[in-house]
Order: C-alpha cells, then sequence, then structure tokens
C-alpha cells in the first residue's frame, strides 16, 4: 500500500475513497461491489455448477454402445471447440459487447447441450460436441471483460478470486449433482445442463449492463457511444501480437496450464502404478478443491498488496514445483506434500493472472482480446497437456514430474520477465496497467 500520509496526495486522491483503503478485505470488496458485479458472479457460479457435458460426455457414450476411443474423440471435439471458443469470444465482445455475448454464448450453448442428449449417430454428435464446446466458452472472455468494466482496479484482483470461489463451489456441488440426475437419464442430465445456460443468457439480458455506465451516470450516454465505435475500431488479436512482454505472458500460461493439467491425466497413473488405492486420488483431489475454497479468498486480501507479476511468476513456479513432488519415490505422504505446494501455487497466483489481462492491455478497446489470447492459451495448455502427459509416462513416469520442475522454471522466467513493471511509457497506457512501475497495482 502506499506510504504516503494524509494530505499529501493529489485533492483527486485524497477525495477517492479507495486511495484510503485499495486494498480492501473479502466482504467489504463484495459489499461495495455494483449490484451487476454481484449479480455476474452469482450467474458465473450457478452455470459452473450445472455445466455436466465434459464430466459425463464419455460416460453417455460407452453407455449407448460407442467404444472408449470412439467416445474419447467426441470428448476431443468438445476440447477443440472449448479453444476456438476462447478465442472467439474475445473477438465477439470486441465487437458486440461483453453482454450481447454473454446471452448469445448461452443461448446457443443451451441448444447444443440439449441436442446432445437427443443425436445417437456418430458424426452429429462430433459436430453437436464440437459448437457445444465453442459456444460454452466464449462467455469467458466476456464475463471477465464486464467484471473489470465494472469493477474498480484496486478491486479486480479480490473480485476475481470471488469468482474463483464460485466456480470451485460449483464445481464441487455439480458432480453430485450430476451424479444425482444420471441416474435418472443421462439426457435429463444434459437438459438440466441446458436450463442452466439459458437460465444465465435470461439474467444476462435482464440484470447486465453493456457497458460499465450502464447509461446511470451523468455523459453516461457519451461515453456508451463512443465505447461502441471503439468496438468498432478497436483492433484484434494482431495488435495483441506486437506486445512482446504479453506474449511472453501468454506462453508462461500455455506451459503452467499444461503442467496442470498432469494432475488429472499422470497423477492417477502414477499414484495405481504405486500400488496405491483410487482413495488416494480422490482424497487429493477433494483436499485441493477445500484448500482452494477455505484459504484463496483470505489469502488475496494479502496477496492483492504485492506486486502482481511476483504472484504470477511464483505461483507458476510452485504449481511445476508440487507437481514434480510427486515423482519423488516417498511414502503416501508425498502426495499430500505436493498437493499443498501446487495448490498453494495456484492460490496466490489465480486471482491476479485472471485480473492481469484486462489491466495489461493498452487501450480499453483491447481488453477483451487481451482476455481472449490468455484465456485461449490456458485453455489449449489444458487441453494438449494430458496426451502429451499420459505418452510420456509410458516411456517414463519419472521425466513426467521432470518436465513438470522444468516448464515450472519456465513459466516463472516468463510471467516474471513478460509481466514486470517497468517505467510508464506514455499517457495512453490503460489505467492500472500493472506493467507500469508508477501505478499502485505494482506496489
Amino acid at each position: 500500500m502506499s506510504d504516503e500520509q494524509p494530505g499529501t496526495g493529489s485533492p483527486e486522491q485524497e477525495a477517492s475513497p479507495a486511495h484510503h483503503d485499495e486494498h480492501a478485505g473479502v466482504l467489504r470488496t463484495l459489499r461495495e461491489l455494483p449490484n451487476p458485479v454481484r449479480v455476474l458472479l452469482f450467474g458465473i457460479a450457478l452455470n459452473r455448477m450445472g455445466s455436466f457435458v465434459a464430466l459425463f460426455l464419455i460416460l453417455y457414450l460407452t453407455d449407448n454402445g460407442y467404444s472408449p476411443s470412439r467416445a474419447g474423440l467426441v470428448l476431443t471435439a468438445f476440447g477443440v471447440g472449448t479453444i476456438a471458443g476462447s478465442f472467439v469470444g474475445g473477438t465477439v465482445t470486441g465487437r458486440f459487447g461483453p453482454r450481447r455475448a454473454i446471452v448469445g454464448s448461452m443461448l446457443l450453448s443451451g441448444v447444443a447441450t440439449a441436442c446432445l442428449g437427443f443425436v445417437d449417430q456418430y458424426v452429429p454428435l462430433l459436430v453437436i460436441s464440437l459448437a457445444a464446446g465453442t459456444f460454452t466458452q466464449v462467455y469467458r472472455p466476456a464475463a471477465s471483460t464486464l467484471l473489470a468494466e465494472l469493477t474498480p482496479p484496486k478491486r479486480l484482483v479480490m473480485a476475481s478470486a470471488a469468482t474463483r470461489l464460485g466456480l470451485n463451489v460449483g464445481a464441487s456441488a455439480g458432480p453430485l449433482l450430476g451424479v444425482w440426475l444420471s441416474g435418472y437419464s443421462y439426457t435429463s442430465l444434459f437438459l438440466v445442463n441446458a436450463a442452466t445456460n439459458l437460465g444465465f443468457a435470461i439474467v444476462a439480458l435482464l440484470a447486465l449492463p453493456d457497458t460499465v455506465q450502464g447509461g446511470a451516470e451523468p455523459g453516461a450516454p457519451e461515453r456508451e457511444g463512443k465505447a461502441k465505435e471503439d468496438r468498432k475500431n478497436g483492433g484484434g488479436y494482431v495488435d495483441v501480437l506486437r506486445d512482446r512482454r504479453f506474449l511472453l505472458v501468454i506462453v508462461a500460461m500455455f506451459l503452467t496450464a499444461f503442467t496442470e493439467a498432469q494432475y488429472q491425466a499422470v497423477l492417477p497413473l502414477e499414484i495405481k502404478d504405486r500400488g496405491l488405492s483410487t482413495a488416494v486420488y480422490g482424497t487429493v483431489l477433494a483436499l485441493n478443491g477445500v484448500l482452494v475454497i477455505l484459504f484463496e479468498l483470505p489469502l488475496t486480501r494479502f496477496t492483492q498488496r504485492l506486486p502482481m507479476h511476483t504472484m504470477i511468476a511464483f505461483g507458476s513456479l510452485l504449481i511445476g514445483g508440487g507437481l514434480s513432488l510427486f515423482g519423488i519415490g516417498a511414502g503416501i505422504w508425498i502426495f499430500f506434500t505436493g498437493t499443498v505446494v501446487w495448490t498453494l501455487g495456484e492460490i496466490i497466483s489465480a486471482p491476479s493472472i485472471v485480473a492481469y489481462p484486462a489491466l495489461a492491455a493498452p487501450r480499453e478497446q483491447l481488453r477483451s482480446r487481451y482476455i481472449g489470447a490468455l484465456t485461449t492459451a490456458q485453455t489449449a495448455g489444458y487441453a494438449v497437456g494430458p496426451s502429451a502427459g499420459t505418452t510420456l509416462f509410458q516411456h517414463s513416469g519419472t521425466m513426467v514430474w521432470g518436465m513438470c520442475a522444468i516448464l515450472g522454471l519456465i513459466a516463472f522466467a516468463g510471467m516474471w520477465a513478460g509481466a514486470a513493471p517497468q517505467p510508464a511509457r506514455s499517457s495512453a497506457a490503460a489505467p492500472g496497467d500493472p506493467r507500469e512501475a508508477d501505478t499502485p497495482a505494482t506496489r
């Protein structure tokens, strides 16, 4: 926090409540967030709790007579769609605005998901799965963009942590609800998934504004008109690719996600290979979820005061280092130790990495592209990581965990160099850009 004493700042700073407490705690941050932000957080959590496709698609297809390999290809199509959706979502949001992108994404996702329960021919299943993955993911850059527009920069990290809490609670409750629904029929499961998407679309249409002003402040119509004009002439992903420092963060994000994906793909194989029960793997996953839910928001109150690039970089390092511990030939305790280290990395870095691209965009009209680019890199890492990790595991399990350590170091270097503060370059930089050394985001 700033070391300035009362009365030493500018009049604008003295008049701003954020200047007195720019790093508020959890309850105060949530209490002072605009109502549309709370609506958005609720919608994201509800949508996550009702997302069952990726979890139950393999079981649905194999129960209907498809081989595991053919069912896996349908799931792969869904994964490819999520990568495409992350990329397209940035463009759609920039052109049409976040609210319209969320509404369109959820409507189309709901239709595609519902169709999965009524189609049994293989090729249509591939196409619908690809479409469902794409439409489901388009909303993510839009939601992150709207969150950044509606939230003061100093509160964005904490608001991002609150978003992740909703996602994690939804991810914990969702599978239990899915198991219960699958006991009736998979069609009912997909229909409930579609209903949550449609519900989010209705909530977004009725309760979310198109821009931060939403017409509520003096001069808002003029600013909203300018925002729409910016979307038409705001540039695209080419502008993102010209930002070499952000490219380092994109690569590091891909490597971090690629590494973290090994806990889903290779860790259960490692545990089985050592003759341990699958209950150990379930306990490891439960430990990760419980630690994130219990400690991420409280710890974010303190980590938001530290330089953003420090949290992002060391988070990637701890994720790689924690996973690398699984390669040590020790007792069962090493799996729980590694999980604690890896989860700590997730806790300290995730809220900052969610907030980072919105703050790093040099112009507001490029915000959705920066968010979309980083989301695409993360989604691609999660999609590619499992197949690469399992292939390497067939040759040497030790090499997989050694790879995690190396990639963690590389990701640390990329995050540190790409997101590190530097002297302010010009007044054109976005307010709160975490890479500008003279902004509070780097204190």
